[in-house]
């Protein structure tokens, strides 16, 4: 039986994986998480995940893991501030609004901060909505709505509720690694990343930046009915022994710390700048060929954008004429065929950029 070549996958995650992390994948250093080898190589991925995402206080943050996708580690840290009493959802986006469905089906004391789709939070207005409730314990955000490329502003909204005594949680999924992150001058507590992107790992692992100043308010505000995903429990096993409370991956950890290697090689700064150009690049050549983006400038993160298809082609048309010229692009907006999205977070090269352009002007081009 044969397959088609894979396309080069210019998506916000998962992403094309090194060469270094694709063979960890395939085959780890050690072959059980309860080997002492697995301790060492959990532990070097613990600190590198710290200092790539520029923490400089490594004994102030535990960079817990768990087995899941961002949004199951989401979950567990919605539920992990739910006893701390009437928390608040800021929904601006699509993963806002899922966030706000999770609290909600979990039945979590909350109320849900509606803001504009297509523009960041405007963290004046957040600070005079938190003031007007005035019960409100916590706050989950998305620092960056990968579904329309736009950013948040990250720290100014973790500084409003830090002001106000709240706890607060983020979903840094597509953002860290991506571009600079100052979880530190935030304040945030909990800040959700994932191996299945920017870091440039196999999707399965779900990572939090745990504030451990903040972890006694949540022991003592812990709250039964989720056994998995009990990041307290979690945390406190991880930082202990540098091992899992239960049987996790060694391939995906294996992965993932092969993944710390290649991005402390390369530099993350650069790493950040290629992310950009590269971008940057196919957005100047998509506009040579009439193909506008969808936001306006000033919103747009510079990691995943999305552009305005012509009238004359939808999204599956034009995903499956660039697949088979080798390169997938993902949808924006779900069920909206009318534009489609670039991003170049993973490991892509530059001959991929130029064919990626080569391969639009035959598509787009009438």
């Amino acid at each position: 039986m044969s397959f088609p070549t894979k396309p080069v996958l210019f998506t916000p995650g998962p992403v094309r994986l090194p060469a270094s992390v694709a063979a960890s994948l395939s085959d780890p250093p050690c072959n059980y998480h309860r080997q002492p080898a697995f301790q060492e190589m959990f532990a070097e991925t613990e600190t590198a995940l710290k200092k790539l995402i520029g923490i400089a206080d490594l004994d102030g943050y535990f960079a817990t893991t768990i087995t899941s996708t961002g949004t199951g580690v989401n979950e567990a840290c919605l539920r992990a501030m739910s006893g701390l009493g009437k928390g608040a959802v800021v929904r601006n986006g699509y993963f806002g609004a899922r966030a706000a469905d999770q609290a909600a089906q979990n039945g979590l004391d909350h109320v849900a901060l509606e803001f504009p789709e297509d523009r960041s939070v405007d963290v004046d207005e957040l600070a005079s909505r938190l003031d007007r409730h005035g019960d409100l314990k916590w706050l989950f955000f998305v620092s960056h709505e990968t579904r329309v490329g736009l950013r948040n502003p990250f720290v100014d909204i973790g500084r409003a509720c830090k002001q106000r005594g709240m706890m607060v949680a983020a979903d840094i999924i597509s953002s860290a690694y991506a571009y600079p992150l100052d979880i530190e001058a935030s304040g945030v507590d909990l800040a959700v990343a994932s191996s299945a992107k920017a870091i440039m790992s196999a999707a399965g692992i779900g990572i939090v930046f745990v504030r451990k100043q903040s972890v006694p308010a949540l022991r003592d505000a812990r709250r039964h009915g989720s056994y998995y995903f009990d990041l307290v429990a979690e945390y406190e096993k991880q930082s202990a022994e540098m091992q899992t409370r239960f049987a996790q991956p060694v391939p995906l950890h294996a992965a993932l710390h092969a993944a710390c290697a290649h991005l402390t090689a390369v530099g993350v700064d650069k790493h950040m700048a290629r992310i950009k150009r590269q971008l940057d690049e196919i957005s100047a050549h998509l506009r040579g060929l009439g193909v506008d983006a969808l936001l306006d400038p000033k919103y747009q993160s510079g990691i995943a954008t999305n552009f305005r298809l012509p009238p004359h082609i939808p999204y599956g048309d034009f995903a499956r004429r660039m697949s088979e010229q080798g390169y997938y692009v993902l949808y924006g907006i779900p069920g909206d065929d009318t534009h489609f999205q670039v991003s170049t977070i993973g490991d892509i090269e530059d001959r991929h950029v130029a064919g990626f352009q080569d391969a639009a002007t035959a598509v787009l081009r009438p």
